[in-house]
């Protein structure tokens, strides 16, 4: 049986702060050991912008794309408040406040990536921003998590000055790695 090349997931991010990225990290490991295995425990928190499974030579163009997205972004303060879940109890996260300002910096950076064709139909966007705290998560699991999440009061806020391209193989076990940060600058692309 012939397969394919192996495929990579290329997942641009919002990476929060390192604060809050601990906190959630420790929230994670709390409810392991409470709940057992859930999907994202071992993920580097982050705000995933969109995502594309391509094979690795389209890196580059990926890379391209993204920085002709970014091109006139401004840095924004990002403010995160309280743990919320989505209706379907499978997934418990930290709310984003600024939603609109993360689709003002991820809307131009999909567009670039659809003007690619290859690139195009593997392209997946992200419709609800927020940072994962447990997902995957079967009806008791979801119980016991929301019992120990539910009240915990988050508010903090961060400065996001660029995204995050993130990679890893399609297989197994694979963890992400850093590919590039996009800075936001704010000044306007050359035309």
């Amino acid at each position: 049986m012939r397969t394919g090349p192996t495929l990579t997931r290329f997942l641009l991010t919002i990476l929060p702060t390192a604060t809050l990225a601990a906190v959630v990290v420790d929230m994670r490991e709390r409810l392991h050991a409470r709940i057992g295995s859930f999907s994202g425990r071992n993920l580097q928190p982050h705000i995933t912008l969109c995502f594309l499974d391509l094979p690795e030579t389209h890196e580059a163009d990926i890379i391209r794309a993204i920085e002709s997205g970014v091109a006139g972004q401004r840095p924004f303060t990002l403010h995160y408040r309280g743990i919320t879940h989505f209706p379907d109890r499978r997934t418990i996260y930290i709310d984003p406040v600024e939603k609109e300002a993360i689709a003002t910096v991820r809307t131009p950076i999909v567009a670039a990536l659809r003007q690619q064709q290859a690139l195009s139909p593997a392209l997946r966007e992200t419709g609800h921003p927020h940072l994962t705290i447990a997902a995957g998560l079967m009806p008791a699991q979801f119980e016991k998590a929301w019992g120990m999440l539910g009240l915990c009061g988050v508010e903090t806020a961060g400065q996001v000055g660029e995204v995050v391209l993130l990679k890893r193989l399609l297989r197994q076990g694979e963890r992400y790695a850093l590919v590039q940060a996009f800075p936001l600058h704010g000044t306007e692309a050359a035309h």
